[in-house]
C-alpha cells in the first residue's frame, strides 16, 4: 500500500527526531489523527477568511504539536519523568527542543544592554571593584532588558552571576517586611518609637546603622525613609512576628528558584526564626540567601501593583501575554501603592540620607539601599569588607523600568567607599536616564 502524505510526514519527523521512532502501526494510528485534524482544520478554514500562508504555517504547527503529543503520551512513566525532572518547574516555562521555545525571541534591548555595559566600564576604570552586577526589567512583564556582570580574575559565565544566592538581601528583605505590616495592617505611619538601639534579648542588641546613635523619638515613617534597623527589627519582630513574615517571605518569591532560563539557579534560603532575634534580624534582611533575580522580581511587586512575575530572557512576540509569567497576587494594589510612595521618599526626603544621590531631575525614583558584609569561607565577617546594593524603579508613580545595581569591594578611599552613594548611583542614574530616554523615542 503507497503510504498517505500524513504518513511520509511522519516518517520524516521521525527521521529528524530519532528519539521519536516507533513501530509502523504507531505511526499508523498517528497519521490518521493528522488526517482527521487535517480535514477538521480544512473545515474551519472554508467557513473563515484566513490567508493561504496563514494556513499552511498553522497546519505543519499543529503536525508536529499533535505527533509530539501523542508520542509523549505513549513513553513509559519513566521516561516522562525524567524529562520532566531536567525541566523548569515554573509557570509558563516551556520543553527544552520544542517547536514552541525555538520560535521564542530575547527580550534583551540592544541599546539599555549599550547603556549598561558602558556604565559598568566607566566604573570599572575607576574603582576595579570585585564585582558589579546590572540587571534591567521591566517590572510589569518580567522580561529582562538587559543583564551584565563585571568579575575580574573569575570565570563564571556572566548571567550565571544573577542566579547565584549570597547572604544578607539587605535591599530587599526590609521592602518585604513592610509591605507585610502595611497588607496586615500593622503599620501606622505616625506611631513613635525610640530609635538607636533595640534589646530583643538580654545581650541581643540591634542597632541603627549611624552606630546606635539614633535619631531620639521619632515616627516609624521616619524610621523607614532612614534605614533605621530598628524600626523594621520591632515590625518584623513585635508586629509581623515569625509565621506572618515567614509567609510574605515565601510569596514575595525567597526560598524558591523563579524559573528564569537560567543553569544552575539557585533557590537560596530562608533565615532561621526560631527566636526573636533571628525575626528582628530576618525583618532586615540578614540571615538569609537571595539572588539577584529573586530580589528584582520581589520590588517588582512593589512597582507593578502587587503581582510576582517570573522573570525571563526569551519571548514570544506575537503569542505572549503577561498572565503567562505572573505567578501570583502577593498583596493589593493599594498596598502596592502605599509601599511606593514611601520607597520614592526613600530617595528624596529629607529623612533619606545620602540616598538623595539617587534622584534624577526628570524622573520620580523610588527604591531602596543596602550594604551587606562579605563572609569568608567558615560563614565569619571580613571586617572592612562589603557589598553594597541598590534596587529602583521609575517613574515611581507609573514604573517603566526596575534596575538593579551592585558593586563589590571598590578599590577606592576608605572614606568614600564607606558611604557608598557616589560609587553605585552613577551607575543607576546614567542606565536609568538614558534607558527611559530611549523607550520614549520607541
Amino acid at each position: 500500500m503507497t503510504p498517505s502524505s500524513e504518513e511520509k510526514e511522519i516518517r520524516a519527523l521521525f527521521h529528524s527526531f530519532p528519539s521519536l521512532r516507533m513501530d509502523e502501526d504507531k505511526q499508523q494510528m498517528i497519521a490518521r489523527q493528522i488526517r482527521e485534524e487535517k480535514e477538521l482544520f480544512m473545515r474551519m478554514k472554508r467557513r473563515k477568511t484566513v490567508s493561504k500562508a496563514i494556513g499552511v504555517i498553522a497546519a505543519s504547527f499543529a503536525l508536529f504539536l499533535i505527533a509530539y503529543q501523542v508520542v509523549i503520551s505513549m513513553e513509559s512513566p519513566s521516561v516522562q519523568s525524567a524529562q520532566i525532572k531536567n525541566e523548569p518547574v515554573s509557570p509558563g516555562t516551556t520543553a527544552a527542543g520544542t517547536a514552541e521555545q525555538k520560535a521564542k525571541v530575547t527580550t534583551i534591548n540592544p541599546q539599555i544592554q549599550a547603556y549598561v555595559e558602558e556604565a559598568l566600564n566607566k566604573t570599572n576604570q575607576v574603582y576595579s571593584p570585585e564585582s558589579m552586577t546590572v540587571i534591567v526589567t521591566d517590572p510589569h512583564t518580567g522580561e529582562i532588558l538587559a543583564m551584565a556582570n563585571r568579575m575580574p580574575n573569575k570565570t563564571a559565565k556572566e548571567q550565571e552571576y544573577a542566579g547565584r544566592a549570597v547572604p544578607d538581601p539587605v535591599p530587599a528583605f526590609p521592602i518585604v517586611t513592610l509591605a507585610a505590616a502595611i497588607q496586615e495592617g500593622k503599620f501606622d505611619p505616625h506611631e513613635i518609637y525610640d530609635s538607636g538601639t533595640y534589646e530583643v534579648a538580654p545581650d541581643k542588641l540591634i542597632k541603627d546603622p549611624n552606630n546606635g546613635m539614633g535619631w531620639g523619638e521619632i515616627t516609624y515613617l521616619e524610621g523607614v525613609l532612614s534605614s533605621s534597623n530598628v524600626a523594621f527589627a520591632k515590625l518584623g519582630n513585635e508586629r509581623l512576628q515569625k509565621g506572618v513574615l515567614e509567609e510574605y517571605l515565601k510569596r514575595f518569591g525567597f526560598g524558591n528558584q523563579t524559573g528564569i532560563e537560567l543553569e544552575g539557579e539557585e533557590a537560596g534560603s530562608l533565615p532561621t526564626m526560631e527566636k526573636p532575634y533571628e525575626v528582628a534580624n530576618a525583618a532586615m534582611g540578614k540571615g538569609a540567601t537571595a539572588t539577584a533575580l529573586q530580589q528584582v522580581a520581589a520590588l517588582g511587586v512593589i512597582a507593578n501593583g502587587g503581582e510576582l512575575m517570573r522573570p525571563h530572557l526569551y519571548k514570544n512576540a506575537d503569542t505572549d501575554t503577561k498572565s503567562q509569567y505572573m505567578v501570583r497576587q502577593v498583596i493589593s494594589e493599594e498596598a502596592a501603592k502605599k509601599v511606593r510612595e514611601i520607597l520614592e521618599s526613600a530617595v528624596s526626603s529629607k529623612f533619606a540620607s545620602l540616598r538623595v544621590l539617587f534622584k534624577l531631575d526628570e524622573y520620580s525614583v523610588a527604591g531602596n539601599f543596602g550594604v551587606a558584609p562579605k563572609y569568608d569561607a567558615q560563614g565569619n565577617v571580613i571586617i572592612g569588607k562589603n557589598i553594597a546594593t541598590f534596587i529602583g524603579f521609575a517613574p515611581s508613580d507609573d514604573p517603566k523600568l526596575l534596575i538593579y545595581v551592585s558593586v563589590d569591594e571598590p578599590k577606592t578611599d576608605p572614606m568614600v567607599a564607606l558611604w557608598w552613594g557616589p560609587i553605585i548611583s552613577p551607575i543607576f542614574k546614567d542606565v536609568m536616564a538614558n534607558s527611559l530616554q530611549h523607550l520614549q523615542k520607541q
